[in-house]
């Protein structure tokens, strides 16, 4: 470099300057240029400086001082200068020259090179510039190759073409890989310019090169267009199908599979064409390759296929067992296993023979691949090995990290996480080795992933973030997309869902973007699974859908197959295992498929859990079969004990108890064998379960202890917690109240000091159950409130449902029905808020209880509403449990509003439900409600058929209770058959039973029905000391019903015994709780009968009043029942009594008129009856007289009197007469006071008439008095 290079140009300072400060400048400036030439570059740089301050935009200075800093070896300073001069002024060449001169003192060549060639491409025509980037080619690594072509040139006289001399150095930069350098020297002899279209041609073709090496498609396809141009116009057919091959592969680099399949089939043709088989060999190939990335398997086989035959016709060996590897990947990916190995297995062959170890690695590769897609991790390693040993041997880095990486995987996918982090650690060590920075982005992501599966999770983020920078540093935007994948997988990992959502969504876009299918699944099945874990159920079905319609797309069978498990499982997790069950079926089938054992395993456990929760058993049980069978053809323990576990508890939902004890023991003995605590325990109460079915409690708490034990022992307090749980359960059935509260006591207090709340909940819901099973209702309320309270800080709407409905049970059973009305509808609003199929069934058990709090508050026909909405929900979700429960809701409330008929349908549908359960418990109870209709119906021998149906199953299943249920049942079918010593002997077993299990309301209702049967057979004295027993006992239990039911009784048999006194008081007291219970027709019983006592003790206005409103009582009740007839009837009858016994105390109050009006009003009743029923709602009454021209003879015959007026127009009555049908009858009346006295025969009804007119004077002589007469003697 000459002085005067170093400051040739003297910078004269900008305009703006004031005088002074340019004076002072321009003297700054020739001082520092002596400087300079004087060799006292210190001085000159300080002057520059100077100057600088003065005038910091003149690029000459920064230019001069860059010059005067290399002369002093400071390149690094001087290559900043030189940068600030060419920002100042880019198009100044001088900036461009000393930028590459300090480049090159830094040895850094290809920059250099670019440097010279950028200040040409602004001034082609400067020499200094040439000069110098031909001096800096001479002193790179790059003067062996170039020093020849310039001599060439400098023969050829090219040796001052810019263009040229730019484009051979661009090409020599793009040989040895420097890209960047290569990419800004090529694109400023395009700059330049030139006339030929064949050297602009190559160029393009470089730069294209360049940009693809640097991963920068769509600028290398832009210059591969370009390139194809040129060769179209120049008509050069091999340059034009080598284009198109450039574009096809560059296209599918970029996912454009439909473009790269256009660009290949060009490519194909033309080679074709030219009869250039090596180009026709690489398009088919190309084109396989394009062929299996879009699923379209049978072309890309063809097209390898095609292929294969090509290059052997070639003689290319090394490219036929290449391509033969080919064809194995294509069956592979079809699932055509042993196809796959076999391909693989020749190119092995063919690679030995041609002693070529990197082609040998590469099918040892292949092999691994095909056995690891086999789940045949051992021998996939085994192959691996190969490739390792073959890697070393040649000392191929990039082949070892390849083995490294196949190693790597097999040992993760194996479960072997720890070989694998060492594995992957070589890798990483490996491309570091190399200097390979796609290598060790690839390495860092696949520790990561390791890291993660061994938990720790900040390793794994750290490598996976390290992994984005490289992608990033080479603009690889596909591992970008992966690297933020695993990101997302790294933070779902660590339950941080967000966080993972947003990586994913980034992963999912540069997906779309580089049309990577394949990753674009994958991505939507990660996000699926984060949606899912923060309860986005719908947006989590919306990507997992995405996710199964794209490898269906892709004919990704495996993905396909990780789809549809995720979908069921999804489904599975809202409770929706109806829908389920379709996606584990085409898992089930696809793992088969795919020979995926534990795949196959997977789906038969998770068909036996959605059919197990369905409740069909059966299905469960043969699912469950399948993969305890698969599970004993792997040798897999633990899912053999899961496997046992599951079948075990599916038979004993069919009631197999003997089957479901053996298969918990068998996992009992696996959990022991493999020292799985967890498993123990869980076998233990499974077992402890069983036993309490089979009866045999005591048994099923030493299981229960023995938990205890083991949770003590591995100081698992949550185990603990639960051991206490079942402990309190064990002994509430035992009825060891006190110890059960003392360990569901226990229970909570481990579950507060872990602050587990969900186990809080459920301690308050066990502590809950003891007190309503003590009925302590008060203690169970505040239980359940606690609960509540829980339930409201979790803000789990599922527990809140569930404690609502506590409470709402526990107010039921208190009798507080407005109360539990409240609560259970407060459990049907919050369960409105869910939408899996768990809280369905919650509702339409809700809604069963709403409908047993109408039946008690007598409100039937809302009863039946809510009745049928549990069916509905019952039968659309299949719950046959619920089912049964609702139909017997259902008939209980047809039967109280006298729908006998459709009562009856509703127990028999209970009977065939209870049937296909297989539930004893309830085929008993339907038999017994069964029994109990056909009993009101009067059919007598179908209820004894179904009462004794319900007496065998209940001694079968050792149930006293529902045998006591049976024996009232058919005592009362008996009584009411007239056959009371059979009833005695039912009703005594009844009590009898009663008495051994000590329940109170059983012994209340057996005492009141053998007081009955024995008020039947006129023991009165014995009916009155049952009768006492059953008060007694009602009082007891503050049972109101049974204390009515018992006074009512009590008043009847002392009015039987003359003591009206007694038998006022009793019915009174009984009167008053029917009142209270607003028990309308046992209060209109109640009255009649109290009427009539009192009748009887001479309180003749007292009879009156109870008589009339039993009557109008009745009345009300008839008009509002839509039940049956025989039940009009019954009321029809009750009502009848009371209107002639109201006649009978009216007359004898000396009410004459009055009687007549109750006369009239019982006699218009058939007719009004009749009426209503045809037109509905008329409550007129016909008025007995209305302005009659003529005499009527009115007559009604009550209680075995006949009384008769005769009424005057406008006179009324002016006659009455009375007369004893029979004194007899009349003498019986007035001991029983008896309603069941009405008539005698037709012949002597018609004499006792005949004398009645005669003692009234009164003649039968026209039609019209014998109408009448007719009429009124119609009553």
């Amino acid at each position: 470099m000459s002085q005067r290079d170093l400051s040739e140009v003297e910078p004269e300072g900008t305009s703006e300057l004031p005088a002074a400060s340019k004076a002072l400048f321009l003297d700054k400036v020739r001082q520092s240029n002596a400087a300079c030439q004087s060799g006292d570059y210190a001085t000159a740089v300080s002057l520059y400086t100077d100057a600088l301050q003065l005038d910091p935009t003149n690029h000459i200075l920064y230019s001069n001082r860059s010059a005067a800093l290399v002369k002093m070896g400071q390149f690094a300073q001087a290559l900043q200068d030189a940068i600030r001069a060419r920002e100042l002024n880019p198009k100044w060449p001088k900036a461009y020259y000393r930028q590459g001169v300090a480049l090159q003192c830094l040895g850094r060549h290809g920059d250099a090179l670019a440097a010279f060639s950028s200040g040409l491409a602004q001034d082609p025509k400067n020499a200094q510039l040439l000069a110098g980037l031909v001096e800096a080619s001479m002193k790179s690594p790059l003067r062996g190759t170039l020093e020849p072509t310039f001599r060439q040139l400098e023969a050829m006289k090219l040796d001052k073409s810019p263009f040229v001399i730019i484009s051979v150095v661009g090409q020599e930069l793009l040989g040895v890989a420097q890209y960047a350098a290569a990419v800004v020297v090529l694109e400023a002899a395009l700059r330049i310019g030139t006339c030929s279209l064949k050297l602009r041609g190559s160029v393009f073709s470089a730069l294209s090169s360049a940009y693809w090496a640097l991963n920068s498609l769509d600028k290398a396809i832009s210059y591969m267009q370009q390139d194809l141009a040129v060769a179209k116009t120049l008509g050069d057919i091999a340059g034009e199908c080598r284009a198109h091959g450039n574009l096809g592969s560059a296209y599918f680099s970029k996912g454009s599979y439909k473009e790269a399949l256009t660009a290949h089939r060009y490519q194909l043709v033309l080679a074709m064409k030219c009869k250039d088989t090596q180009a026709a060999a690489a398009a088919l190939t190309s084109l396989g390759h394009v062929y299996t990335a879009v699923g379209d398997y049978p072309n890309a086989l063809a097209s390898h296929k095609q292929c294969v035959q090509l290059v052997k016709q070639m003689g290319d060996r090394l490219q036929e067992a290449r391509e033969i590897g080919n064809v194995g990947a294509v069956y592979l990916a079809m699932g055509e296993f042993e196809s796959a190995v076999d391909c693989h297995t020749q190119h092995l062959r063919l690679a030995r023979r041609l002693g070529n170890q990197v082609e040998e690695a590469r099918a040892y590769s292949n092999l691994g691949s095909s056995h690891h897609y086999r789940r045949n991790f051992a021998l996939a390693i085994s192959y691996h090995e190969n490739v390792l040993r073959i890697a070393q041997e040649l000392g191929d880095r990039a082949v070892e990290a390849r083995a490294y990486a196949g190693l790597g995987h097999a040992a993760r996918c194996a479960g072997d996480y720890t070989q694998a982090k060492r594995w992957h650690e070589r890798q990483l060590d490996m491309a570091l080795a190399s200097r390979d920075k796609v290598g060790e982005g690839r390495a860092c992501s696949n520790l990561g992933i390791v890291y993660q599966l061994l938990g720790e999770h900040d390793a794994a983020l750290k490598l996976h973030q390290a992994h984005l920078s490289i992608a990033r540093q080479l603009q690889d935007r596909a591992g970008m997309g992966r690297a933020y994948g695993n990101i997302g997988n790294a933070y779902s990992a660590m339950g941080y869902y967000e966080q993972a959502i947003k990586y994913h969504k980034q992963e999912l876009t540069i997906s779309k973007e580089v049309n990577d299918r394949s990753s674009e699944a994958s991505t939507h099945g990660n996000l699926a699974v984060a949606y899912q874990a923060l309860g986005a159920h719908e947006m989590a079905l919306l990507h997992y859908r995405a996710h199964l319609n794209t490898a269906r797309e892709l004919k990704d069978t495996a993905g396909e197959a990780c789809a549809l498990l995720n979908l069921g499982n999804c489904l599975s997790s809202r409770g929706e295992f109806g829908q389920a069950v379709p996606f584990y079926e085409n898992y089930l089938m696809l793992s088969q498929e795919l020979h995926d054992i534990e795949g196959e395993s997977k789906a038969c456990h998770f068909l036996g859990y959605a059919h197990y929760c369905l409740g069909n058993f059966r299905e469960a049980v043969r699912y469950y079969d399948q993969d305890l069978a698969l599970a004993k053809d792997l040798q897999d323990k633990m899912n053999m004990g899961r496997a046992y576990c599951n079948l075990g508890l599916a038979h004993l939902a069919l009631g197999n108890l003997e089957t479901a004890l053996e298969c918990q023991k068998y996992f009992l003995a696996i959990a022991h064998m493999m020292k799985h605590l967890p498993g123990k325990f869980r076998a233990l109460g499974n077992i402890g379960d069983v036993l309490i079915k089979m009866g045999d409690v005591e048994e099923a708490v030493k299981m229960y202890q023995r938990q205890l034990s083991f949770a003590r022992q591995g100081r698992d307090r949550s185990l603990e917690a639960a051991a206490y749980g079942a402990l309190g359960l064990g002994h509430r059935l035992l009825r060891c109240y006190d110890k059960a509260l003392g360990y569901h006591t226990q229970e909570l207090t481990l579950r507060q000091e872990m602050s587990d709340l969900k186990g809080e909940c459920r301690a308050h819901g066990h502590l809950g159950a003891v007190h309503m099973s003590l009925g302590n209702y008060t203690n169970a309320m505040k239980c359940y409130q606690e609960q509540l309270e829980r339930a409201k800080e979790l803000k789990d709407n599922a527990v809140e449902a569930q404690a609502f409905g506590n409470l709402g049970i526990a107010r039921l059973n208190m009798g507080h029905y407005e109360d539990a009305i409240g609560y259970l509808e407060q459990q049907l609003g919050t369960l409105e808020q869910l939408s899996t199929s768990t809280a369905m069934l919650d509702k339409g058990r809700a809604f069963g209880n709403l409908g047993d709090c109408y039946d008690a508050l007598g409100d039937y026909e809302e009863a039946v509403k809510c009745h049928e909405q549990h069916l509905a929900i019952g039968l659309k979700l299949k719950s046959a449990r619920d089912q049964e429960r609702a139909y017997r809701g259902l008939g209980h409330s047809h039967q109280c509003l006298g729908n006998l008929q459709q009562a009856l349908v509703c127990f028999e549908k209970r009977l065939v439900v209870a049937h296909e359960l297989n539930n004893p418990e309830a085929k008993a109870s339907a038999y017994g409600e069964l029994g109990h209709i056909h009993s009101t119906l009067a059919n007598f021998e179908q209820a004894i058929s179904c009462l004794e149906h319900q007496l065998a199953i209940a001694r079968e299943l050792k149930d006293k209770v529902a045998e006591a249920d049976a024996a009232c049942g058919l005592g009362a079918v008996y009584q009411q058959m007239g056959e009371y010593s059979t009833a005695l002997r039912y009703h005594q077993a009844d009590l009898d039973t009663a008495e051994e299990l000590g329940l109170p309301a059983l012994q209340g209702r057996a005492c009141g029905n053998l007081g009955t049967v024995h008020e039947s057979l006129g023991n009165f004295e014995e009916a009155v000391r049952y009768q006492e027993q059953h008060l007694s006992v009602a009082a007891q239990t503050n049972d109101k019903l049974a204390k009515t039911m018992a006074y009512s009784s009590l008043g009847r048999i002392h009015h039987a015994l003359g003591n009206t006194s007694q038998a006022v008081a009793y019915l009174q007291q009984g009167l008053q709780i029917a009142e209270h219970l607003g028990r309308r027709e046992e209060e209109a019983r109640i009255r009649h009968r109290l009427g009539l006592a009192l009748w009887g003790h001479g309180d003749l206005d007292g009879s009156q009043v109870q008589l009339e409103r039993a009557a109008n009582l009745l009345e009300s009740i008839r008009r509002e029942a839509r039940g049956s007839n025989d039940y009009k009837m019954s009321l029809f009858d009750l009502q009848t009594a009371s209107y002639q016994a109201l006649q009978r105390v009216l007359v004898g109050l000396g009410r004459r008129e009055e009687a007549l009006l109750v006369a009239e009003r019982g006699r218009t009743r058939a007719f009004m009856d009749l009426l209503l029923d045809r037109q509905g709602g008329n409550n007129g009454l016909v008025e007995i007289v209305n302005r009659q021209k003529a005499s009527v003879l009115y007559y009604s015959l009550a209680a075995g009197y006949l009384y008769s007026w005769f009424i005057v127009p406008t006179k009324g009555v002016v006659r009455f007469h009375e007369v004893a049908v029979s004194e007899v009858e009349a003498e019986r009346e007035q001991e029983n006071g008896s309603e069941d006295l009405l008539t005698t025969t037709g012949s002597l009804l018609e004499h006792y008439i005949q004398s009645v007119r005669d003692s009234l004077g009164v003649e039968l002589h026209t039609a019209t008095m014998s109408s009448l007469e007719e009429k009124g003697y119609e009553d």
